[in-house]
């Protein structure tokens, strides 16, 4: 090989003086191809024998690895965050007026209807107004029949009529205020639901201000979760989402209902809501959930596993694919650039084709253009 290119550059410089430019271009570029076909055909010699001398000689080390090819498939990405169940139905009951407990009609966990009777206090006090007030207007409406009378028959004064008739108004008013304060003597259920708890007991005296039973209706929930203000232009109505609740080892898919319009300036996130069933009532207020909430969807992706890729000094991403010369294959570092990984795959945004080898067991110990050996 040497002596070749000897004879050929004492060629060259005996032709530079005699001949012209254009046909000394010609010759050089004749000789320049010829050498380079030598060259290749050397070179693929010489990568069949380091091969046989691999094969060969146990001295030298050969990796084994196996390979992998990307996948292109759709690719869902998931950010998670945790939220609590909520219901509008969690009440605490408080009575409308002041008295003695006299009657307990519910037990805790007892189911109660709308408008069910829960608990009565003390009306004896009202009762004994109500009789009073019974007779008074009573005997105002007589007075008031015989003034309407007289007023017709033009005996008497107006103002007697008058004053007869107020006084008969201003008993009915009060039998009405006294009849509604009968009534709500009585604590009634505001909502169809259960009682989650008694906080009192018969004969206790009990006012507005002193809460009774706290009742509950878990048929509607809805889980809610401040979600970092970063995915306000990510995430919306009708985002899918998966929920779980460890406690419970339930899992629902569904989607997002609704998200706040307002940034809480003390953790910078904003409110989602999922309106979830609730078979059974299994979910109780305040129960744990997990939600994983879509924020990025690719339907044809190229993605590899996540544990393949590697990072140099500079923060940058690469890998190992398989480079072929003949029989013999080696490791090259491949600069690519990724996307989101999710559930231990990766998407590859740039730097990697469909039908690029992969190194895949044993891409942590290769480096870059050393032999190896693909077993499968």
């Amino acid at each position: 090989m040497k002596k070749l290119l000897y004879i050929s550059l004492a060629f060259v410089a005996v032709s530079c003086g005699s001949k012209s430019t254009g046909d000394y271009l010609s010759e050089l570029n004749e000789k320049r191809d010829s050498i380079k076909t030598e060259y290749r055909a050397l070179g693929t010699e010489l990568a069949k024998l380091e091969a046989e001398i691999s094969a060969l000689d146990t001295s030298k080390k050969v990796l084994n690895v196996t390979a992998t090819l990307p996948n292109r498939t759709s690719f869902i990405h998931f950010f998670k965050i945790y939220g609590s169940i909520q219901t509008d139905n969690n009440t605490l009951v408080y009575p409308s007026s002041q008295g003695e407990i006299i009657k307990l009609f519910v037990e805790e966990g007892q189911p109660v209807k709308k408008g069910q009777i829960l608990l009565s206090i003390d009306s004896e006090i009202i009762m004994k107004n109500i009789d009073e007030v019974k007779v008074q207007i009573q005997l105002a409406q007589d007075v008031y029949d015989k003034q309407e009378k007289l007023w017709k028959q033009n005996i008497g004064s107006e103002m007697d009529y008058l004053r007869a008739k107020n006084n008969l108004d201003a008993l009915n008013s009060k039998m009405e205020t006294l009849k509604t304060q009968k009534s709500k003597t009585n604590v009634t259920a505001p909502y169809s639901g259960t009682i989650d708890e008694i906080m009192v007991k018969n004969g206790q005296l009990v006012s507005p201000g002193i809460a009774t039973l706290r009742i509950v209706n878990l048929d509607k929930v809805y889980l809610k979760a401040d979600v970092p203000e970063g995915y306000i232009k990510t995430i919306g109505k009708g985002t899918p989402v998966n929920v779980t609740f460890p406690s419970i080892d339930e899992r629902v898919v569904t989607n997002i209902n609704e998200t706040g319009r307002f940034i809480n300036p003390a953790n910078r996130t904003f409110t989602a809501r999922i309106n979830l069933e609730n078979q059974n009532n299994k979910l109780y207020p305040n129960l744990l959930g997990m939600l994983e909430i879509q924020d990025y969807a690719n339907d044809s992706a190229l993605v590899i596993p996540a544990r393949l890729i590697q990072e140099n000094a500079d923060g940058e991403s690469y890998i190992f694919t398989i480079k072929s010369e003949g029989e013999a294959n080696y490791s090259v570092i491949q600069p690519i650039e990724v996307g989101m990984t999710y559930n231990g795959v990766t998407e590859v945004v740039s730097g990697l084709k469909d039908t690029d080898k992969i190194v895949d067991k044993g891409s942590r110990n290769v480096s870059d253009n050393q032999l190896i050996r693909v077993t499968k």
